[in-house]
């Protein structure tokens, strides 16, 4: 449940830092991307200040990749957006620059978008773009149930902390690519062996056997290699 925050005096400068660094440090340890965004999103909560918050990752061509939220309300009023195609997160992305909205209510920019949340309880919101290389982007929405919440100590927090998620949610992926990539090396090298064995072949011809089948039947070389180690032959040639 999404409670209104309390107005908190501006955090000293001091205990600010060390928020930020703790959060940065929490950020940097997550095994993976989904982690990682789940991390920014409760940061995101509890040290820029707002009632609610959520992330959105969007991979290619803007499709669609992940969406973190802190509550149920926040994630509908965050899909409304990648479902109408409008709203804060698409105009800070567009811009490249952050969107305040100090009442909901009267906001004339995303009528469609306002109607969709009209019963999710939230006021107002600060929406920040998060960039992550040229092929993947990202928005942090911040929510309050209370108009005029957002103010600049909010959006200054909130860029310190994005600077961290980027660098941590690139690190997160990168290191997910390169263990999916050894693991798909691994399999590969489970699979040469059941066919060197099985029909007698070198190094050599058992992954020429897996590239040609990949190639054939246009499939993830991985794909073939698990499928050979799940049934001990290729697909078609089981029962030979």
């Amino acid at each position: 449940m999404d409670t209104p925050s309390e107005a908190l005096p501006e955090p000293e400068p001091e205990l600010l830092t060390r928020q930020l660094a703790e959060a940065a440090a929490r950020l940097y340890l997550q095994p993976d991307v989904h982690s990682t965004v789940t991390a920014v999103v409760e940061q995101g909560v509890d040290i820029i200040g707002g009632d609610a918050a959520s992330l959105t990752l969007l991979g290619r061509r803007g499709a669609h990749e992940l969406t973190v939220a802190s509550s149920d309300r926040a994630e509908r009023a965050d899909r409304a957006q990648l479902e109408l195609a409008e709203g804060p997160s698409p105009a800070a992305l567009t811009a490249r620059a952050p969107v305040i909205v100090d009442d909901i209510a009267t906001e004339p920019r995303w009528p469609r978008w306002q109607d969709a949340v009209a019963d999710a309880g939230f006021r107002s919101l600060l929406a920040l773009p998060l960039e992550l290389g040229p092929h993947y982007s990202g928005a942090l929405v911040v929510l309050w149930t209370l108009p005029e919440q957002p103010a600049d100590r909010h959006l200054a927090v909130a860029r310190l902390l994005l600077r961290h998620a980027a660098i941590a949610i690139v690190d997160a992926r990168r290191s997910s690519t390169l263990r999916e990539a050894i693991d798909a090396r691994y399999q590969i090298g489970l699979a040469q062996g059941i066919l060197m064995e099985r029909y007698g072949l070198d190094a050599t011809q058992s992954f020429e056997l897996l590239r040609r089948y990949s190639r054939d039947n246009n499939v993830k070389l991985s794909q073939v290699a698990a499928g050979v180690v799940r049934t001990r032959a290729l697909p078609d040639a089981r029962g030979e």
